[in-house]
């Protein structure tokens, strides 16, 4: 099994505050629902313990703010949570950012996404195992399943993925080498949640027995 959280690029990180309490605001309220549901956070019979899920928020002068490595166990997050993403270079597998604790493993996924879709400014990873399973019959993009979490390898291919399927202002992607790996993406951060939440009921819908299926229409 591939490690969740384990961090795959050269990161060159600063030490100091990032961001305050009303940069974070969409990100708290959405990161607990997210939580709550069982999308992000932190279980010893999951992933090998490892935390997973994270959430990022394009800034007004590009940078990003991303939630800071290793934080899933936390019952809600402080800007000491988060990182800024200043500079990045793929080619390199390199990412400079400051913060009080380094920034999440995805950093390079989340980055793919803004540099393809100038539009987005909230990116959120999560893992779903109902929505992952059923990713084909919910018609979602897929990305290559040699291709690992976090590397600059998948910053490659999410982009490539993005030149197809772009045209809606919000979308979801299947990690498909990532088990329960998804990816979702738009303009704010409700519609980015309400996203992910509306496909999780349209899995489990899904994945209901035919009979009960039926009867839960009805």
């Amino acid at each position: 099994m591939k490690l969740e959280g384990v961090t795959k690029f050269h990161v060159e990180h600063e030490i100091n505050v990032c961001c305050g309490k009303s940069d974070i605001r969409e990100l708290t309220k959405w990161r607990d629902k997210l939580k709550a549901a069982g999308l992000v956070g932190q279980d010893v019979t999951r992933y090998g313990g490892y935390g997973f899920g994270n959430l990022s928020k394009r800034m007004e002068d590009g940078t990003f703010l991303i939630t800071a490595s290793q934080t899933g166990h936390l019952p809600t997050l402080t800007p000491d949570h988060y990182a800024r993403i200043t500079n990045s270079d793929p080619a390199h597998n390199l990412v400079r950012s400051h913060g009080i604790n380094p920034p999440s493993s995805e950093t390079m996924t989340h980055l793919a996404v803004y540099r393809s879709l100038p539009t987005v400014r909230f990116v959120f990873h999560v893992h779903s195992p109902e929505i992952w399973h059923a990713k084909v019959d919910l018609g979602l993009p897929i990305t290559d399943p040699a291709v690992e979490c976090g590397t600059a390898e998948m910053y490659y291919e999410v982009r490539r993925l993005l030149k197809t399927h772009h045209s809606d202002p919000g979308k979801i992607l299947a990690m498909g080498g990532h088990v329960d790996g998804l990816l979702a993406w738009a303009g704010t951060a409700d519609e980015t949640g309400f996203l992910l939440l509306t496909l999780l009921s349209r899995a489990r819908r899904l994945l209901l027995p035919t009979t009960r299926r039926t009867q839960h229409a009805a």
